[in-house]
């Protein structure tokens, strides 16, 4: 279902972005606030909105701390999950209650660049001198500005604008389109794949006829796909989460035009083949992911999917696998250096920079002076119904 592509560029801003062909244990439970001295906690900073969209953010999580509690050194403490508190509806609050919580050692989160940047000031903790400072590790927050807002702030996905280079790259010289439409959601990381995509089809001579920007909300589609219809593009370009490229898509077929779709998240096997109608949308997709399961590209990622079908009779998306990837860089931190939060930071910066690079179930993991993975694995894939 999943045909994949190989192609590696190197040289991208600080890093390359490879695209390759394309323990179960008892579970400590984190119920409310007020931890046991013998249990440090690991913040999930997600799911204030559509928190089914993320499960697999908390799977994930969860799939980590099991596999750090099966190993635990002696007198280390029990690794558990914390969730958002349910007072909290802002991320700043989310971000607040984990901060001042001295049980809470580290933040997996937040998922989107805007909101993990306007919670940076509150994890460095501005507000006291940076005394309860405590760090982030984004699974999939791209925008550069989001490293750029706090040294507290790391992530485990490549910048936005090394995907923007790459999916532009492969557009112009391997599918070899020539007259391609972007669309893309509307915020501080869609408008920068909307800068470094434009620049790099233009250096290829190639043209950018449409400039599309949505937002979730208020998102008009239809009126975007009469007008691709008139300006009949060879190629669309879709920055988008999973539901909203499948939307583009329907109303780019519904006009009656059937470019090539190429977008930066695509559907799983089990979305395609539990919705017929979809699986027509999705056909011939491209896109990118940090992560496919039958395309485990290291036996560490090999291992982390056997496990991860084990504890949840599922197999992983790059959601889990990128989260699983920030939860143990924490928890491993945790155990090598003690529950201090600053002693977690500087090791989590340290990994490929002073001491060895992390194998994790995305790929091997190694952070550059500005807390961004260089050199990630990721997965082009083309979606057959």
């Amino acid at each position: 279902m999943y045909p994949t592509h190989r192609l590696r560029l190197a040289g991208l801003l600080g890093g390359s972005i490879l695209f390759v062909g394309i323990t179960n244990c008892s579970r400590a439970s984190a119920a409310g606030f007020g931890a046991s001295r013998d249990t440090a906690y690991v913040g999930v900073a997600v799911g204030l909105q559509s928190p089914e969209r993320y499960k697999n953010v908390f799977k994930g999580v969860q799939q980590a701390l099991d596999e750090l509690n099966a190993n635990r050194p002696s007198g280390s403490p029990i690794l558990a999950m914390r969730q958002a508190p349910a007072n909290a509806s802002t991320n700043v609050q989310v971000a607040a209650a984990f901060r001042d919580d001295p049980s809470v050692i580290g933040v997996v989160g937040h998922t989107e660049s805007d909101a993990t940047i306007s919670a940076a000031s509150v994890y460095d903790d501005r507000e006291h001198g940076g005394r309860n400072a405590i760090v982030a590790v984004s699974p999939t927050a791209a925008a550069g500005d989001v490293t750029r807002a706090s040294p507290w702030v790391f992530r485990v996905c490549p910048v936005v604008s090394q995907q923007a280079s790459t999916l532009a790259h492969y557009i112009t010289d391997s599918l070899h389109l020539h007259r391609i439409a972007l669309v893309y959601r509307n915020d501080v990381a869609g408008r920068e794949f909307l800068r470094t995509f434009a620049k790099a089809v233009d250096d290829s001579r190639d043209t950018l006829v449409e400039r599309d920007p949505f937002v979730e909300a208020i998102a008009e589609f239809d009126v975007y796909a009469q007008r691709l219809a008139r300006n009949k593009p060879d190629g669309v370009m879709i920055y988008a989460n999973t539901s909203d490229v499948l939307t583009v898509m329907h109303a780019v077929h519904a006009a009656g035009v059937h470019p090539i779709g190429v977008s930066t998240n695509g559907p799983t096997p089990a979305e395609v083949v539990a919705d017929g109608a979809a699986g027509r949308d999705f056909g011939g997709l491209r896109y990118l992911s940090l992560f496919l399961p039958d395309r485990a590209a290291s036996p560490r990622a090999s291992q982390f999917v056997s496990a991860f079908e084990k504890s949840y009779r599922e197999k992983p998306d790059h959601w889990a696998a990128l989260s699983y990837d920030a939860a143990m860089l924490i928890g491993r931190a945790a155990q090598a250096r003690g529950a201090d939060r600053r002693a977690i930071r500087d090791w989590i910066a340290s990994v490929g920079n002073g001491q060895p690079a992390y194998a994790g179930a995305s790929g091997e993991i190694r952070f550059d002076a500005g807390r961004n993975p260089i050199e990630k694995t990721a997965l082009v894939a083309t979606v057959t119904p």
